[in-house]
């Protein structure tokens, strides 16, 4: 049995050989197979044929075109900085002197970060692979073209040196705004020759090629420099720059070459060229790439209607036919789909390419008022209620300042009463920020998130302008279409569809697919018919365009933004005006202060007038229910009877036919409120307000302290009918307190006497906490709280600390950089006695501790031993005898610094050295060493 049992196991030990063998046999005739189609380096053609992209209007006219011309100039390794060629090798393959074209650490390395977090995220192409992806293969993302790609790295790396194939990277390689290679780089965006670029500028350039219009300085320098500071980390971490030079790239100050960008002729006289920036802008945001975008021949049909953007370009000319000083902006949308017909993103796109109606975020001013508003009709608070107009009026804040506001310009009413319409109409800022105390901040902020509007915060301030972030035109535009379309908010767009070259539909705008209902409509179209007002009698007249529409002005403080935002039925449009700085002021123009009821409500107007022209004059639909305002309690949503408070007497609006009919329920009756354990004072209060007469009876009470209540007749919770508005009585028990009495001293007192001290003293709420003390023997008191002499009461929480005894346990002391005995004398100390002390070589100073074995703030036993290292410094080599440059080499190598003797021309061999070999030094040290120069012979013994 036992043979016959070895024999098949025998067997099967041969034919899993065999199997493997078979295995083996099929991989290697497979890979050689796959070998000899790999293409060689010299039957490849570096070439790739791009397909320009095409960009049109609403209408189907081509306004620009994207492609890739490849702005690029061949320049040698050697005029190309170190700096450059250091920072692109540290962030895009820092292995690269290393490998032979392929990385298999970085490969590893990043098929395990893909497998720990599920993605393929983590890229492993070297930079030789990148060359050969750039310049020989398509972009298609397949594991074969990966294998090729790879192998022909290996090939190119056979063939070049590494200095060339950096030099043929940097050569090739994009870093956007139209620069190919590192010398076109150099000169766009920082107007000099790659020779001569710093350390930060070479970082800058390095960060660009992962992806050239994200990181693009002219485009966002805060990513920008974030993404530079990564390079310099990766830098320093590498060695191939000091910590000073790091320390002062990181605080160096991007300075762009602006004059260069904005030289760019491509980019003159090209028709809505802000908007054309947003829509590149939005084709990132749906995730198409640079190659996407300028090589792979895609058709974006745009919303831009080019006889409003003509007609937004020509109000704004008429308004200034000269330059007024200040920028500004202009956006008009279709409130009914979202589609964004003109934008006017600035002065003067040659010179600044910043646009300030998607990219800006300004302080509103008044014009926030209106999201204010929105809100407190969808709270059905009606704007008839009244409040003061008159400031300045102080506000208490639940949390920091109160808040002090005063109107615009000081302005003061003859009136003690406004309704937030009329505050509306003339934008009175004391009314609105009494109404957002009523409707809460964050209640308008969530009504801003509805409509894809963020980072507002919710400080009230936002009610007059005071926004955290600020706020874009483009997202102005969004609360005005939203009243425009009945409260119904739509996305807005600039895309309406994208195909590629032969028509195949990569994307198309569904409007159904981004619209949420934020209003209904009777409350949409009671906000509108108070914005008509601000145009017809208010802030806004001179934006009278002698047909229905809506709208509001807005100003900031010291005039440094100025808007006018309104509708139609058929069309939204925002007006900003301002400095781009925007911490500058505007001065007056012809005189004329700019405030938004005066150049954006006229360009406004200019724009408006001309965009609806030969369009019929159409009303703002009015809804099936009309809203009307009724005088309520504003606590039970009834009519108000005599025992309502007056501050719960307001007015709300309702949907017609749909308002109170019946009495409040809740003031009718009162119930009796809860005053146990208030102060008498803070009581009465509450129980005069709520009208009833009040008895007082005081007594001493065990459990309440003086002048609280601790009984009520009759009992809160009990609810009192005034059926003839008779008064409410009520009676008031009233503690004079507890007589107090002076804690005794329990320290060195033993646990159990002390509690029993204190129950005689009828004390019930005694807590013993036990803890390690070294004062006192276990069992016995260390601490009190009260502390001895307190006065306190039976009620009073009595806790004593009891003695453990000592604590087993010390923390260890930091003793690094600590000499040996202040290192000795810190364990000794914390209680350590167990101390074993290693002298070890090392470049710190001498006789300081470079190591420790437990690690500083653990609790560890007082009883075992604690490892400390102490520094010898660095032996001194022996160089007697060695070449001078040899004995100067090793000895600098080991951080030394080397005086040659007789001077430092002198050539020879070291006949002396001072300290002599075999002795310790510091990091840093001077070591003399004499050279022999007696003989021409001896000077030539090493070169």
């Amino acid at each position: 049995m036992k043979k016959s049992k070895k024999g098949f196991i025998f067997g099967c030990l041969i034919f899993f050989v065999l199997i493997i063998i078979i295995i083996l046999f099929i991989g290697i005739i497979g890979g050689f197979l796959y070998l000899r189609t790999i293409p060689k380096l010299e039957d490849l053609t570096p070439s790739e044929i791009a397909e320009t992209s095409k960009v049109y209007a609403l209408d189907g006219t081509l306004l620009t075109e994207f492609h890739a011309a490849e702005n690029r100039e061949i320049i040698p390794f050697d005029k190309m900085s170190d700096n450059i060629k250091n920072a692109v090798v540290a962030v895009e393959d820092k292995r690269f002197y290393e490998h032979t074209g392929v990385d298999y650490k970085r490969i590893i390395g990043a098929l395990i970060a893909d497998i720990r977090s599920g993605t393929a995220a983590q890229g492993a192409s070297t930079i030789t692979m990148q060359y050969v992806k750039n310049v020989y293969f398509s972009p298609e993302k397949t594991l074969r073209r990966k294998i090729n790609e790879a192998l022909i790295a290996i090939q190119i790396e056979r063939n070049y040196t590494k200095d060339k194939i950096l030099e043929m990277y940097l050569n090739t390689i994009y870093f956007g705004s139209g620069a190919y290679g590192v010398e076109k780089a150099s000169q766009i965006y920082f107007g000099k020759h790659a020779s001569d670029l710093d350390i930060a500028q070479a970082a800058l350039l390095a960060g660009l090629i992962r992806a050239p219009e994200v990181y693009n300085p002219f485009n966002n320098i805060d990513k920008a420099k974030v993404r530079r500071n990564i390079v310099l980390k990766l830098m320093y971490d590498q060695d191939k720059i000091t910590k000073e030079q790091y320390l002062k790239a990181l605080s160096t100050e991007i300075i762009l070459n602006k004059e260069s960008i904005n030289s760019d002729l491509s980019n003159q006289n090209r028709t809505a060229p802000y908007f054309i920036d947003f829509v590149k802008q939005q084709l990132y945001e749906k995730k198409f790439t640079d190659r996407d975008v300028f090589k792979g021949g895609l058709r974006i049909y745009t919303t831009l209607d080019l006889s409003l953007q003509k007609k937004a370009e020509e109000a704004i000319k008429t308004i200034f036919p000269q330059d007024p000083g200040p920028s500004y902006g202009l956006i008009s949308v279709d409130p009914n789909n979202g589609y964004i017909y003109a934008l006017v993103g600035g002065k003067d796109y040659n010179k600044n390419k910043f646009n300030v109606i998607t990219q800006g975020k300004r302080q509103p001013g008044s014009i926030f008022k209106v999201p204010v508003l929105m809100e407190s009709i969808r709270q059905h608070l009606s704007p008839n209620d009244k409040y003061n107009p008159n400031g300045p009026i102080t506000i208490d804040m639940p949390s920091g300042p109160d808040w002090v506001v005063e109107n615009y310009g000081n302005e003061r009413f003859d009136t003690n009463e406004m309704t937030v319409i009329n505050a509306t109409i003339h934008s009175v800022n004391v009314v609105y920020a009494q109404l957002i105390m009523k409707v809460g901040a964050k209640n308008v902020e969530k009504l801003l998130s509805d409509m894809e509007i963020y980072d507002i915060g919710s400080n009230p301030a936002i009610a007059l302008g005071g926004l955290e972030n600020g706020i874009s035109p483009l997202d102005v535009s969004k609360i005005f279409s939203t009243l425009a379309n009945n409260g119904i908010y739509r996305q807005p767009v600039c895309i309406l569809k994208i195909t590629d070259s032969v028509g195949n539909v990569l994307y198309e705008y569904n409007p159904d697919l981004n619209k949420k209902v934020i209003l209904d409509e009777p409350s949409a179209y009671y906000t509108t018919k108070i914005l008509q007002r601000v145009i017809t009698e208010g802030t806004g007249k001179r934006a009278n365009i002698g047909r229905p529409a809506a709208g509001k002005t807005g100003t900031t403080s010291d005039y440094r933004d100025a808007w006018f935002g309104g509708y139609t039925p058929e069309l939204t449009t925002v007006v900003w005006m301002g400095y781009l700085e925007s911490n500058k002021p505007m001065e007056k123009i012809d005189g004329r202060t700019v405030v938004g009821g005066s150049f954006p409500a006229e360009i406004w107007r200019e724009f408006m007038s001309a965009a609806l022209k030969d369009k019929p004059i159409s009303e703002f639909k009015s809804p099936n229910g009309e809203l009307v305002d009724v005088q309520v309690c504003l606590e039970s949503g009834l009519l108000p009877t005599f025992w309502c408070p007056k501050e719960s007497i307001g007015y709300m609006i309702f949907t017609k036919g749909k308002e109170p009919k019946e009495y409040c329920n809740i003031h009718n009756k009162v119930l009796v409120p809860d005053v146990i354990g208030k102060d008498i004072n803070e009581a009465k209060q509450i129980l005069e307000q709520l009208n009833f007469v009040i008895s007082e009876v005081f007594e001493f009470n065990d459990t309440y302290n003086e002048n609280i209540v601790f009984k009520t007749e009759p009992n809160s919770g009990i609810i009192l009918e005034s059926l003839s508005n008779e008064p409410l009585s009520i009676t008031l028990y009233i503690s004079k307190g507890l007589e107090t009495i002076e804690l005794p001293n329990f320290y060195g007192a033993l646990k159990e006497n002390a509690i029993k001290i204190l129950q005689s003293l009828k004390f019930q709420n005694i807590e013993i906490v036990y803890d390690y003390n070294d004062t006192q023997p276990i069992d016995y008191i260390f601490n009190q709280d009260p502390q001895q002499g307190t006065k306190v009461n039976k009620n009073t929480k009595i806790t004593l600390y009891v003695s453990k005894g000592e604590n087993p346990e010390g923390v260890v002391p930091d003793l690094i950089g600590l000499n040996e005995s202040d290192a000795v004398k810190k364990l000794n100390e914390a209680g350590f006695k167990n101390i074993n002390i290693i002298y070890e070589e090392s470049d710190k100073d001498i006789g300081i501790v470079i190591w420790q074995s437990v690690q500083s703030g653990v609790n560890y036993l007082k009883t075992q031993q604690v490892t400390i290292k102490i520094s010898l410094g660095i032996k001194v080599p022996n160089v007697v005898g060695m070449g001078k440059n040899s004995a100067k080499n090793l000895l600098e190598s080991l951080g030394f610094i080397v005086k040659i003797l007789p001077d430092s021309t002198a050539i020879g061999k070291v006949i002396n050295q001072i300290p002599p070999g075999n002795t310790y030094l510091s990091y840093g040290s001077i070591i003399e060493i004499t050279i022999e120069t007696t003989s021409e012979t001896s000077s030539n013994t090493e070169t």
